[in-house]
């Protein structure tokens, strides 16, 4: 049996993303999934909370999304209670109308010229294969898009967003550990036929680190995670598609609500057209009917959590993989106690973006630059062998 590692001894707080810690300056260099796209209508306003700051996400009825300061500079109104015009919100206070810029451009009961003086904060918003991103450091943001979209033809979907109640690297850290597949999804789901253990093996790249998963035939998993806190796996279809679609590209963005709660934000990549997009499409309706009738995934998860059941008692749950996933997260508290852990051989992609994000993060905390990361390029999409 080979000993286990001893924990890792890091001198930084990995966790927390709140605005001023090493962590949220880190996060902050980078574009965010904050939202999927479809769930915000054209004229439709949101309020959001993202890395323990406030804000508005709103799409005008061009159809660009925009994202402003939470409040009212005038007596503190939330914005998104109020309304969009054109490009604009008006506040539902008294009326004060903000442009996409932030200027103010409307006091309807204030002397003429006196909305020159106000402005509200905005931040710049794309939109890439489903979601909205969002850029909240400091600056220019850096190349859009993060990564790149697949270049093979096909359909990409995004999924319903999930919010999880744990720190957001509990699970960015769950998809470095290939291993946990063979145990938490064995009970039925989508990857019951991953019962081969790999050989894990992790290396640093301009973009964030790239992950084999060898099995004992071989073939190589490949995964790809892209700083700050995104995955991408090929994965088996989901429980109820199997027969069409084949394996499925997934990116997975894992996004801070604050420090103790993130967001799941998912697309992924379909290598169907023609005949085999129609029935593939056919199938999806099925199981977004299924989806409907289930409870909620997060509900199920966390009765799992309480002990209000067993694995063995959902795995009829069309989104198994979401409840199982969520669970063993989850379960490990808001914000894990790494000084707690045992790490093995199995964990070397854990090991070695721990490594990475305490390098940063150390660098940051002592008033250095840190790396000069750069977007992945198009051919860092290697083909799976599995």
């Amino acid at each position: 049996m080979t000993p286990a590692l001893p924990p890792l001894s890091l001198g930084v707080d990995l966790t927390s993303t709140r605005p001023g810690t090493p962590g949220g300056t880190f996060m902050r260099r980078f574009w965010l999934a904050i939202a999927r796209g479809e769930d915000l209508m054209r004229g439709e306003a949101k309020p959001i909370r993202i890395m323990s700051e406030d804000y508005v996400l709103y799409r005008g009825i061009s159809g660009q999304p925009r994202l402003i300061a939470q409040r009212c500079p005038h007596r503190g109104a939330p914005l998104h209670l109020g309304w969009v015009e054109g490009e604009h919100i008006r506040c539902v206070y008294h009326g004060w109308k903000f442009d996409g810029a932030g200027e103010c451009v409307e006091q309807p009961a204030e002397d003429p010229g006196f909305c020159r003086k106000v402005q509200i904060a905005t931040r710049p918003v794309r939109e890439h294969m489903g979601l909205v991103f969002a850029y909240l450091g400091e600056g220019d943001p850096p190349e859009f898009p993060p990564y790149p979209a697949p270049p093979q033809e096909g359909l990409i979907e995004a999924w319903p967003v999930e919010r999880v109640p744990c720190n957001y690297l509990q699970c960015f850290e769950n998809t470095m550990d290939e291993v946990h597949v063979a145990f938490v999804h064995a009970p039925g789901g989508s990857h019951r036929a991953m019962s081969d253990l790999p050989l894990i093996s992790a290396e640093e790249t301009g973009w964030g680190m790239i992950r084999y998963g060898k099995r004992k035939s071989g073939k190589v998993r490949v995964t790809l995670h892209y700083a700050p806190a995104v995955t991408r796996v090929i994965v088996p279809p989901l429980t109820g598609m199997e027969g069409v679609g084949g394996w499925t590209e997934i990116y997975f963005n894992f996004t801070p609500v604050d420090d103790e709660n993130h967001l799941w934000l998912i697309t992924h990549h379909v290598k169907v057209t023609g005949e085999s997009a129609t029935a593939y499409r056919r199938k999806r309706v099925e199981y977004l009917e299924r989806r409907a009738m289930a409870p909620p995934a997060l509900d199920v998860a966390l009765d799992l959590m309480a002990g209000k059941g067993r694995f063995a008692d959902v795995l009829g749950h069309p989104d198994l993989a979401i409840v199982q996933d969520i669970a063993v997260q989850a379960g490990q508290g808001r914000i894990q106690d790494r000084s707690r852990e045992h790490l093995g051989r199995s964990d070397a992609g854990i090991i070695a973006w721990r490594r990475i994000l305490a390098r940063e993060l150390s660098s940051i905390a002592a008033g250095r630059s840190g790396k000069a990361w750069r977007r992945p390029p198009p051919d860092a999409l290697p083909e799976l062998g599995i």
